[in-house]
């Protein structure tokens, strides 16, 4: 009954423990004849939704904003965020990610670094992420959230683990 549905945990999203959260989703279209005429890099869309009560079947989902063409859901962020910054980042022979990164200011000498990576089109994926960090810098609260896979997909979907390695978060 679940089979090529995107599964998404009641928590991420519960309205009660994630007060003005926005969300949106996103199709990716591949057709044999759009990808042989090189068109790998406009076939993301998004659009927003808005979350109502919880049934017995999940939450209840309508649409609530038009749809965005040709651009993948992170762009969403910047969209809705100016102070996060969103590069493009190009695999030569493989394909696209999007990164998204905000820093947020906490006082006292502290930051919050928030990181999101987009796999548009990227045969061979990601393995791992890494960041620099000054060397006197002390990093806590390192969290990680990605897709739940099920139903038999081929991918790996076992959370990255987090290592300093001299002046680099990996």
């Amino acid at each position: 009954a679940i089979y090529k549905r995107c599964l998404v945990h009641n928590d991420d999203l519960n309205p009660a423990l994630n007060a003005g959260a926005l969300y949106y989703a996103e199709g990716h279209y591949v057709t044999p004849d759009d990808a042989a005429a090189g068109n790998g890099l406009n076939n993301a869309s998004y659009r927003p939704f808005a979350v109502g009560a919880l049934t017995s079947t999940g939450y209840a989902m309508t649409f609530s904003g038009s749809t965005v063409r040709t651009q993948p859901a992170i762009a969403a962020w910047k969209t809705q965020d100016p102070s996060v910054n969103l590069a493009i980042v190009d695999v030569p022979s493989d394909g696209e990610f999007y990164l998204g990164a905000k820093v947020t200011d906490l006082g006292g000498g502290s930051y919050a670094y928030e990181y999101a990576l987009h796999n548009l089109n990227s045969h061979r994926s990601a393995g791992a992420f890494s960041v620099p960090v000054e060397s006197d810098a002390a990093v806590t609260a390192i969290g990680f959230h990605d897709v739940a896979y099920h139903s038999g997909e081929p991918y790996d979907g076992t959370d990255w683990t987090a290592s300093e390695v001299g002046d680099t978060l990996r």
